[in-house]
Parts: structure tokens; C-alpha cells; sequence
């Protein structure tokens, strides 16, 4: 009795830990699959944005937005990093959106920062502010961005629209 009682004690654990293992697992191939399919639909886009302005003209058009992530303060682990990651990707090719098919010699890099910086985006309960460090301009805008984890109580407050512009502008 004393035997099957241990045998069965040790089956509920072993099955217990089998269980949060995949479910762990589980959670990883979810995001990796949210990322490839996030991936995938930003290429579609870049690709008949191509094929669009290189059917309509001959100059350098803006056909990407790629956005750099890094984290600042209170880090996350690496599960919400990566679900923050593409919640604040999503988010920032969102709002860059409209200079998709711009040409590149009539946009003006200075709002770009403006329209990004000091903006407050919410991920699975947790808020980040964004801060652009460094834009880089050519057929594809790459925003290199810091996102501060807030703690719940603080709000956003007015911002300047040069607060915070990036250290480089290349083009």
C-alpha cells in the first residue's frame, strides 16, 4: 500500500512537470509562429510595394519600416521581450505606414522621430515608452528604438515634437 501510494505520488509529479515543460514549449513555438507570420505579411506588403512604385517610377521610394528594439530599465524575461517585440513592431509599422510608397528625397526625416517618440505602448499589461535613438532612411526605414518599461500608475504627459530626436539621420 505504502509502495503504490509513493508510485502514484511520483506518476502526479513527474506528469506535473511534463506539463509545465511543453506548455513552456508550447508558449515558445506560439510566439516563433506569431513572428514568422508577422514576417511574412511585412514581406507581402514590401514586395507589391516594389513592384508598384517600380511600375509607376524610377526613384527611390520607401517600400519598408523596419524597426530595432532594444529594452531599457525594467527589463522583461525573454518570453514577454519577444511578445512585446512584436507587439511595439506592429505598432510602430502602424504608425510609419503612410511613408510607404514616399519618395525618399521628398520626405522630411524629422518628423519621422515626432511621430514615434515619447509614445506609450501597452503589451500584456505592462507599458513601454518609446524613445527613437537612431533612424537610418533609404528604401527602408530602419527606426532603432529604446523601450522603457512604466510602471502601471504613471501616465503620459504633453511631449515637444523635437523631444528626443535621434542622435543620426542618414540617407
Amino acid at each position: 500500500m505504502r509502495y503504490l501510494a509513493i508510485f502514484i505520488l511520483g506518476f502526479l509529479l513527474g506528469a506535473s512537470l511534463t506539463n509545465l515543460f511543453l506548455a513552456r514549449q508550447q508558449e515558445q513555438l506560439h510566439l516563433a509562429r506569431a513572428e514568422l507570420e508577422q514576417r511574412l505579411e511585412a514581406a507581402g506588403e514590401e514586395l507589391a510595394q516594389l513592384k508598384e512604385s517600380l511600375s509607376q517610377r524610377r526613384h527611390q521610394v520607401i517600400v519598408a519600416i523596419e524597426p530595432v528594439i532594444t529594452f531599457e530599465g525594467d527589463r522583461p524575461t525573454a518570453v514577454e521581450s519577444r511578445a512585446a517585440t512584436q507587439a511595439i513592431t506592429r505598432e510602430v509599422q502602424n504608425i510609419l505606414s503612410p511613408l510607404k510608397g514616399q519618395d525618399v528625397q521628398r520626405l522630411n526625416p524629422a518628423l519621422i522621430p515626432a511621430m514615434i517618440d515619447g509614445r506609450t505602448i501597452k503589451v500584456n499589461g505592462r507599458q513601454f515608452k518609446l524613445k527613437v535613438t537612431l533612424l537610418l532612411i533609404s528604401d527602408k526605414v530602419i527606426v532603432h528604438l529604446q523601450a522603457q518599461g512604466l510602471s502601471s500608475s504613471s501616465s503620459s504627459s504633453a511631449r515637444s515634437l523635437m523631444a528626443g530626436c535621434p542622435a543620426m539621420v542618414a540617407i
